[in-house]
């Protein structure tokens, strides 16, 4: 009877052992998540989201007179109206700013600069200028048409926004998976997270979303 106690008293020094191992281990690997700055900085650098997309705009000699006399091919015209697609970037960009990351208990918090356009590339070939395909564009009219868009294109809300989303599910990827409660803010404006399946949702609850149950 003792030995059978011996024995049992063994194995459960033996299990509490492997539970209080795999817990440090656990915490050990959380630790590192957070303390691993240059790894959280590689991935918000590298969620950037494409747009292959048109924009289309009506301008007056108010708006832009340069481009206006540029594109405007009838003098009694008010206003001309082209559209033009483009290929375009956004993302953070923490090549000349830095973030913060915190930890507080069981609490995660990263602060981000705000997304931005890193790259843009208009299509010229395919432009339609007052409704009539066009080419042949002089050098003086491709640069005007950039120094007009790239401003739009940089406060587009819709892309922004869509950049931003992309940036707080790639840090819920990383963070939420080891139980971290996770803040992000983005322009020192905290971010809504965003329903991700395996992380934050299971997948029968995202089916049900994607039925409308």
């Amino acid at each position: 009877m003792k030995k059978i106690l011996v024995l049992l008293l063994i194995a459960i020094l033996t299990t509490a052992g492997v539970v209080i191992g795999f817990i440090k281990g656990a915490e050990k690997v959380r630790n590192g998540l957070v303390a691993n700055f240059p790894t959280v900085k590689n991935l918000v650098q590298g969620t950037t989201v494409e747009f292959d997309s048109v924009i289309s705009v009506s301008i007056t000699k108010q708006d832009d007179e340069a481009l206006f006399n540029l594109l405007n091919t009838d003098s009694k015209a008010e206003t001309v109206s082209f559209s033009i697609p483009y290929y375009a970037r956004y993302g953070v960009d923490l090549t000349v700013r830095n973030f913060r990351l915190f930890r507080n208990e069981e609490t995660v918090e990263v602060w981000l600069p705000d997304t931005k356009l890193q790259y843009c590339e208009l299509k010229f070939d395919r432009m339609i200028l007052n409704e009539k395909a066009t080419s042949n564009m002089t050098s003086a009219v491709r640069g005007k048409l950039y120094e007009f868009i790239i401003p739009v294109l940089e406060k587009n809300k819709i892309n922004r926004k869509i950049s931003k989303t992309a940036t707080v599910k790639a840090l819920m990827f990383y963070f939420m998976p080891y139980k971290f409660d996770l803040k992000v803010y983005i322009a020192e404006e905290q971010q809504t997270l965003p329903s991700v399946p395996g992380v934050n949702q299971t997948v029968d609850e995202a089916i049900n979303q994607m039925l409308g149950k």
